[in-house]
């Protein structure tokens, strides 16, 4: 099929369903499972979705946030919003170690059903987290709302062993308080290819050419689960609340690498396990509506394991069999409290938020019948990070308008420890991060717009501070730099709104800034390494579109377009490109209790500091039959329908050109069931706000 026939076909799955109530934002009826989005309104900037409004039982998370606008992302989990991959991913509101050096194996596992609605903000305000350069996105484990006992059983399989299942609960202990439970479990398969072309050059002279094959097998599995309990007494509010995340996977792969004078097999028996686990506790007093105070304070433990066991079979240039191992071993604990208050239309408050890290990597070499470590590729990394916040905002409704104005200010201390080395590396530093926003609403004519500005910072995460040689991946070397600076970005949007009943139009214009830019750099030695870039900009622009043009169908279609300019020095050297990008759903109702829904994205070309990541789209379709009276509902959901989801990505320097192709196994038919029970059809509704 041409590209031009995807295109239209991927233009024509673009849809979901609006409903227009009699308040300025949207409601989702549940029973017909759609995504609404609302009028801009006051400082509430987000985006939100429930994984449940969609046909895709058997979806991870990397494959929800695809139908996000302005999102963009690949089979192996990486994720960009408005062109840039410095995002916040936060659990529950709090951001999380769990979602920093190994986010994108995270994003591929994580199931979509453990998820109760995911919130994209591109703006956050001084009161959250200054981090993440373009903004946040907040995972809110999945509960039960009802003021009755309710809750939800699901099952769940599709081809090549691949099963899931969970259930959630929720009730009234008494009239003041109230109970959630979870739990969720998918097995996942997973069949990667791996495929790098490289050569080397020396003043346009080729020096070296190389061909790196690789393939693997895996069942990734993971559990979720959650506790909670809420208690509303006259003016006082407690929350507590308790969850974990386990995943784990054990996979087989085989490499061929052949190079001009080189040859070698190579067996890797990879292991892998993520667990975090976290509590947080959260008190409110309310005064009247003038006057609040909160405090809350969360723990998050996070572990990360890896195994490698390899055989190494050299062909050339002298037949020779090496067995080596190679182990990781990363724990993290999280401390973060807040305190906050609320005078009338000032709200302040302190935040801090500290995190110590340590990192034990051990390779071992088989010889004369025993494994014995490997000193020189043996290394030790602790990282201790505190950051200690004041913010001050300020907020005001004048009829139409809004405006909101805040300021807040952060202290970070940070200590890399080398334990080989016997050295501490230690930076201090200050960060004021102004924010504005002016927001003008009609409610009556359906018009709204909005002009933001945030600053905001993005940290390096621990695998990019580790200078250390990590050989865990026979594929790619990294290697760390302790001494990279923080990114900061400055952040403008102008948004416009209108909605009626059966219609909704949004377009955006957006503007990044960055300085100190993070960049991952492949060296002409293949290693990859990190380091901050002079500058870079990003301008571009939005468009959403919702439409219900007869009452059996329903069409939503986004589309993101941006200019990237990158300025790796000060000598000026630059490069730039344009790049686009667009998603959506159709949703068809068949029957009354019969949903049809297609969805898909195109991505384009993408800009790289060394090269480019070539064009990629995908296709799926899923149809959901109610049954039960409304109590329960089957689901038959197909992925990725012409088998397109790869990802090619290119280096070409004047010294290296690398061409990687990745693809995986991801056409996948799932069927499902869920039984939803106690569920009370009068407030049988979601409603997403943007």
């Amino acid at each position: 099929m041409k590209i031009y026939y995807q295109i239209i076909l991927l233009i024509f799955c673009n849809t979901l369903f609006i409903q227009a109530n009699s308040t300025d934002s949207i409601v989702a009826q549940k029973h017909l499972k759609t995504i609404t989005v609302s009028q801009i309104r006051n400082k509430n900037n987000t985006i939100s979705i429930s994984p449940d409004s969609l046909v895709q039982y058997g979806n991870s998370l990397n494959d929800i946030l695809s139908f996000f606008p302005s999102l963009e992302n690949d089979m192996e989990g990486n994720i960009r919003l408005r062109g840039s991959d410095k995002i916040t991913f936060l659990i529950n509101g709090k951001p999380t170690s769990f979602l920093g050096n190994y986010r994108s194996e995270i994003m591929i596992q994580l199931p979509a059903s453990a998820i109760g609605e995911i919130k994209v903000n591109h703006i956050p305000d001084v009161s959250q987290q200054a981090e993440g350069s373009t903004g946040t996105i907040d995972l809110i484990l999945k509960k039960s709302q009802q003021n009755i006992p309710s809750g939800q059983v699901y099952l769940g399989t599709a081809n090549s062993d691949r099963y899931m299942a969970g259930a959630h609960f929720g009730t009234p202990l008494s009239p003041h308080w109230k109970f959630n439970a979870g739990i969720d479990y998918k097995r996942e398969y997973r069949k990667r290819t791996f495929l790098n072309t490289i050569t080397s050059r020396e003043n346009n002279i080729v020096t070296n050419e190389q061909i790196q094959d690789n393939s693997a097998i895996a069942h990734p599995q993971t559990i979720v689960g959650s506790l909670g309990s809420e208690l509303n007494r006259n003016k006082h509010t407690f929350k507590a609340d308790f969850s974990f995340i386990q995943m784990w996977f054990d996979r087989i792969g085989n490499i061929h690498n052949t190079e001009t004078k080189k040859e070698m097999k190579v067996i890797r028996d990879n292991e892998q396990a993520n667990r975090q686990y976290s509590a947080a506790t959260f008190y409110q007093y309310t005064h009247n509506d003038q006057i609040s105070f909160f405090t809350d304070f969360n723990y998050r433990h996070t572990t990360y394991d890896e195994n490698n066991d390899y055989q190494r079979n050299v062909l050339r240039p002298k037949p020779n069999l090496i067995q080596d191992k190679f182990f990781i071993d990363q724990k993290n604990d999280e401390y973060e409290l807040s305190l906050a208050g609320k005078i009338g239309t000032f709200k302040t408050g302190y935040n801090t938020w500290i995190t110590t890290s340590t990192n034990a990597n051990q390779k071992e070499i088989y010889d004369n019948g025993f494994y014995a470590e490997a000193q020189e590729a043996s290394f030790n990394m602790d990282l201790n990070r505190q950051i200690h916040s004041l913010f001050l905002q300020y907020e005001k409704q004048w009829q139409k308008w809004f405006i909101y104005a805040g300021i807040r200010g952060e202290y970070t201390h940070q200590s890399v420890y080398l334990a080989k080395d016997n050295n501490r590396i230690k930076q201090d530093y200050w960060n004021l991060f102004p924010a504005f926003q002016l927001s003008y609403n009609n409610q009556r004519s359906g018009h709204s717009w909005q002009l933001s500005y945030r600053q905001r910072i993005n940290r390096p995460v621990f695998s990019e501070l580790n200078p250390f040689l990590d050989q865990s991946d026979p594929q790619e070397t990294i290697q760390g730099n302790p001494y990279l600076k923080p990114e900061i970005s400055h952040n403008t949007a102008l948004s416009y709104h209108y909605t009626n009943r059966t219609f909704t139009f949004t377009p955006t214009l957006f503007y990044r800034n960055k300085k100190q830019t993070i960049a991952q750099i492949t060296q002409e030695d293949m290693v990859v390494t990190y380091k901050n870039l002079y500058h870079s900009q990003s301008a571009g622009a939005e468009l959403g579109i919702y439409i219900s043009p007869v009452k059996w169908m329903d069409i939503r279609i986004n589309g993101t377009v941006y200019y990237d300019e990158i300025q790796a020095d000060k000598k000026g050297n630059k490069r730039n490109d344009w790049a686009w990008n667009t998603n959506g759903i159709v949703s068809f109702r068949l029957t009354p209790t019969t949903t049809l829904q297609c969805n898909g994205n195109y991505i384009s070309d993408l800009q790289t500091v060394q090269g480019k990541i070539e064009s990629r789209y995908r296709i799926d379709t899923g149809i959901r039959q109610s049954i039960l009276s409304g109590k329960g509902e089957v689901t038959l959901q197909i992925n990725d329908w012409f088998g397109s989801v790869k990802e090619i990505t290119v280096i070409d320097t004047p010294t290296l050109y690398k061409r990687t192709e990745k693809s995986r196994d991801n056409r996948t038919v799932w069927l499902g069931f869920a039984w939803n029970f106690n569920i009370n059809k009068q407030n049988n509704k979601l409603n997403l706000t943007l």
